[in-house]
């Protein structure tokens, strides 16, 4: 009874994720499902400080079995333990030659903010010097459990023998940190961390005692630029209201005009879940302390994106009205990879992407009388 969305995704489609332990433990036993009907989310009655009214959410559930223990859900979920198990199943001595892991911070608990470096290790000191970073973030908002999957995706793929995964540590030194609110994922908070701030909008000017993880990654992110040029920065989220996998970039002005929409066409060419569409450029007062903008801005980067994914599921392609399970999820995460391979590598789909783009985003026309002054 105490949300604040003015609309969801349950409103178009969305079902609640429903967790029988009884039915997992058959020997064909499944994991989380979709269930509920009759599902609704609307504004009550209850008025909130700032203004305006919270929001319910109501569904009926038949439960399967008698004695049972059932867990519900707004998502797939993805714990610390989850995410500290992905990372040191990649991180071995094996694989050192491509990747490592270290402790980015300590947070407010005391747990540790973990980040990953990823690249070709073996290649002479002078090689690795020159490559571009390209740095991730993810689950800055705890309870977008749907991101950590794609993130999932991304750091396997990255890890692999794929021989566009060899082009990407070859040519790129990826620094990624794959949980940034531990202590939020933790307590089970869905938006804030232990300080009860949204760790996304104090991006700005992050204090070192309140926001360690926000600092310490712009620390890193200073240093590393220090050294070598960033080309790429992302930070994956899930959506509540839209539905695809989007992006939120910033728009450039001039001669870097819809630079910022070639990866997210390229992106919409290699995923039949994302949508260019649904993507925005637009850099509002309100998102101004946000990673991508604060990124855009102080890094001067082109590319700086938000990577939204929705609780919910696509409006076209073959996934259509079905919701984005585990496994797309992460090959989601694996195709954004592809992506920045194409966009890296693929000079012919690059040209085109531009074309497209200037066909879909003319200039603004000058006003007559105006272009002579």
């Amino acid at each position: 009874m105490n949300l604040v969305k003015p609309d969801s995704s349950y409103n178009q489609g969305q079902k609640p994720l429903v967790y029988s332990t009884i039915d997992a433990n058959q020997p064909n036993g499944i994991g989380w499902y979709r269930d509920g009907e009759n599902i609704c989310y609307y504004q009550n009655s209850i008025k909130r400080k700032g203004g305006g009214f919270y929001h319910t959410l109501t569904f009926d559930l038949t439960f399967r079995n008698n004695n049972d223990e059932v867990y519900i859900a707004h998502c797939y979920p993805y714990t610390y333990s989850d995410s500290c198990e992905l990372l040191n199943k990649l991180c071995t001595n094996e694989t050192k030659d491509k990747i490592r892991k270290t402790i980015l911070t300590k947070t407010l608990a005391g747990n540790d903010c973990e980040m990953v470096i990823i690249t070709n290790f073996m290649s002479r000191p002078e090689e690795i010097a020159v490559r571009r970073a390209i740095i991730l973030t993810s689950r800055v908002h705890p309870g977008e459990s749907n991101a950590s999957y794609l993130m999932h995706g991304t750091l396997e793929y990255l890890v692999s023998e794929d021989e566009g995964a060899r082009y990407l540590r070859d040519n790129f030194v990826f620094k990624i940190i794959p949980m940034l609110n531990p202590d939020g994922v933790i307590v089970g908070n869905y938006r804030c961390s232990l300080s009860a701030l949204d760790l996304n909008r104090q991006w700005s000017s992050p204090g070192m005692r309140l926001c360690p993880e926000n600092y310490a990654t712009k620390m890193m992110m200073r240093k590393t630029q220090d050294s070598r040029d960033i080309l790429f920065y992302c930070d994956y989220h899930g959506h509540s209201r839209a539905k695809n996998l989007f992006m939120y970039g910033c728009s450039n002005m001039k001669a870097d005009r819809l630079k910022e929409r070639i990866f997210p066409l390229l992106f919409s060419k290699n995923s039949e879940n994302f949508s260019l569409t649904t993507c925005n450029f637009a850099v509002q007062k309100a998102r101004e302390s946000t990673a991508r903008v604060v990124m855009w801005k102080e890094f001067n980067l082109i590319n700086s994106f938000t990577l939204e994914t929705t609780f919910c599921g696509p409006t076209e392609g073959r996934y259509q009205d079905c919701h984005f399970t585990i496994s797309i999820l992460k090959e989601c995460g694996r195709l954004f990879c592809k992506t920045l391979i194409d966009y890296a590598s693929n000079e012919p789909k690059v040209r085109e992407a531009i074309r497209e783009l200037e066909l879909l985003y003319p200039p603004p026309k000058v006003e007559e009388g105006l272009s002579s002054q």
